[in-house]
């Protein structure tokens, strides 16, 4: 039975996962119709997004193991970097990072099979990205400043790229506690289009209908 701490955090995972639906959206949304905005300028937005999305992915996983990170040190806390933040969780809980799943409509409800779509962002991915976005998003010296000029992007290849990957994750997954008694279990689209977030107990069907979701 979830307790009153992870009831809480049930609620701040569902408002992680709205802002992710949205920023996302708003990726695709820009690069579809730039509205006149020069190409260079859509795709620093669009790398803003997905370096955000990998934070959600960092934030997600606090939260969701709350409880460990009350244990661990205070370093763990205070730190931002993702690849940081995932080796600490994982010297605690070896399966601490979102699982995709598959859902599937039933006269029930939704059933979460195992996933068997195509390649999703890993643990070593998110951090990989994070990186690469904070390059482009700072600017760095003079000397990479007069170094080259940076190709004009018409197409965002590298937004389409690390954004399916990022939605491949989140749309239909779960985060297991380190207890394996509970899961956050979440649609960011649901029979009503909207993000539902529930927690299941190990060993059941979680209900993605779902009669356990945050508000």
């Amino acid at each position: 039975m979830a307790t009153a701490d992870e009831m809480a955090m049930l609620g701040v995972y569902q408002r992680l996962m709205v802002e992710a639906k949205e920023r996302a959206m708003s990726i695709n949304a820009l690069t579809g119709d730039q509205r006149g905005i020069p190409s260079p300028l859509v795709h620093e937005y669009g790398i803003l997004q997905i370096r955000m999305l990998c934070e959600i992915i960092r934030l997600s996983c606090l939260v969701a193991h709350g409880d460990l990170v009350a244990k661990a040190k205070p370093d763990l806390r205070k730190a931002f970097a993702p690849g940081q933040i995932f080796a600490e969780l994982e010297k605690m809980h070896d399966d601490f990072y979102p699982v995709p799943m598959k859902p599937e409509k039933t006269e029930y409800g939704w059933h979460m099979a195992e996933y068997d779509g195509a390649a999703y962002m890993t643990k070593s991915e998110v951090a990989g990205v994070w990186g690469k976005c904070g390059d482009v998003l700072h600017r760095g010296h003079l000397k990479k400043l007069l170094k080259t000029n940076s190709p004009v992007q018409n197409h965002f290849l590298d937004l389409q790229q690390w954004g399916q990957k990022i939605m491949n994750l989140l749309s239909a997954h779960r985060i297991i506690t380190q207890s394996r008694n509970l899961a956050f279990v979440c649609l960011l689209e649901d029979s009503n289009g909207e993000v539902n977030v529930a927690l299941g107990e190990a060993g059941r069907e979680p209900d993605p209908g779902l009669t356990g979701n945050a508000a």
